[in-house]
């Protein structure tokens, strides 16, 4: 799918086509990168016309660029911050078969192209004031007054950080200090991948013998596992490339919102060891952690809960929580085929006017009903299809 389109008229066209046999969001070729193997995007550009049509030759680009582009309002005014940076670039000068100066024959020129991208670029990620776009631009100039011709077109990077065949190191994080009650929590590894389940450990230690609760059991009230996102855009105010500036806007998203009953916890002396199922959305929704000059993306993995003991009422429940810093990637080729049927179609994306939604988080934890039947079934946003189709959407 093209993002620009004034690529043909009665008589002539212009167009992109890429040697991929998938498609990613949007629709857009799809291209895998690995540490040990970086993407090579190949592909070729057609002009064809049917009669003598005015013009030059065809400006063909390539672009891995980083963007952010807002608007602020200050009383009165309105002001306006744009930055693009660019990772990546490459050019080519596609001749076209002229008759004559500025003049092209009738026929059909056809121009392979081929970029590798570079090693460590991040994933391709979509977003509403923040953007990492890998581009491609045909640009066809012809005499005033007549219109040029020029096609646009983005293709999606699953740019995986993962090697292949590695072990990863399990991270184990510590709740937030706390004078109650000591809480581990456990993942996998701090990288994870887009649409990965991956399993919570969270234990509890029994009350010490020095502590007050000791002997008594712990009843956890509500639970909550929350994964949020944070987006840094960053505009640096130039005149005459020299910077006079830096503007910084911040946003937050709660992505992922995950009840767990509080019939699932043990009710004990003894302390609590418990694994939590947490499955990530895809790129629709969940963008790559990613840190550029305009657009910064991180995450946060956070388990929150409400304790108390035998002794205590509901309204002296304590929190504990752990904040688990994690960096997210793209899957791997492999893990995109055990993620999800491919046969489920991907719907386009679910952009809204900002990205901050935390006027619309979810309910606190007094409104987590603990005697619903399916708290536990709840996975926030699941179950996720695949962000992967092939190009016949079978």
């Amino acid at each position: 799918m093209a993002i620009l389109d004034f690529s043909k008229d009665n008589d002539k066209s212009i167009t992109l086509h890429f040697h991929s046999q998938e498609l990613g969001p949007e629709g857009q070729p799809l291209y895998y990168s690995t540490p040990e193997a970086p993407a090579v995007i190949r592909g070729h550009v057609e002009f064809q016309t049917v009669k003598q049509t005015n013009g030059g030759d065809i400006a063909l680009t390539f672009e891995a660029r980083s963007e952010c582009k807002w608007t602020e309002s200050h009383g009165q005014s309105v002001a306006s911050y744009h930055t693009i940076s660019r990772l990546q670039q490459k050019s080519w000068d596609v001749k076209l078969n002229h008759s004559s100066n500025r003049t092209i024959a009738p026929g059909v020129t056809r121009y392979d192209f081929e970029v590798q991208l570079d090693p460590d670029l991040p994933p391709s990620v979509e977003g509403s004031r923040g953007w990492f776009h890998y581009r491609f631009k045909a640009h066809l100039h012809r005499d005033f007054p007549r219109r040029d011709m020029a096609v646009k077109q983005l293709v999606w990077v699953y740019s995986s950080s993962i090697r292949a065949n590695e072990v990863p190191t399990p991270k184990i994080y510590n709740s937030i200090s706390n004078d109650m009650v000591r809480m581990t929590c456990t993942l996998p590894s701090d990288v994870l991948y887009q649409g990965q389940v991956v399993p919570l450990t969270a234990v509890i230690e029994p009350f010490r013998e020095s502590s007050i609760y000791h002997g008594q059991e712990l009843i956890v009230e509500s639970a909550i596992v929350r994964l949020k996102q944070y987006t840094t855009l960053i505009d640096k105010t130039k005149i005459k490339n020299i910077s006079i500036g830096t503007t910084r806007r911040k946003d937050k998203k709660i992505i992922i919102n995950l009840p767990v009953a509080a019939e699932e916890w043990p009710r004990t002396s003894e302390g609590i060891t418990k694994t939590i199922s947490v499955e990530l959305p895809g790129a629709r929704r969940l963008a790559a952690s990613i840190e550029t000059e305009p657009l910064i993306k991180t995450h946060s993995l956070k388990l929150i809960m409400k304790v108390r003991t035998n002794t205590m009422s509901e309204k002296e429940a304590k929190e504990i929580r752990a904040e688990m810093d994690i960096k997210i990637t793209s899957p791997r080729p492999e893990h995109v085929k055990t993620m999800a049927p491919d046969t489920i179609a991907p719907p386009p994306y679910m952009i809204t006017e900002s990205d901050d939604d935390d006027e619309a988080s979810p309910p606190e934890f007094e409104s987590i009903s603990r005697t619903s039947s399916n708290a536990s079934d709840s996975k926030g946003e699941g179950p996720w299809p695949a962000d992967v189709k092939h190009p016949s959407g079978m």
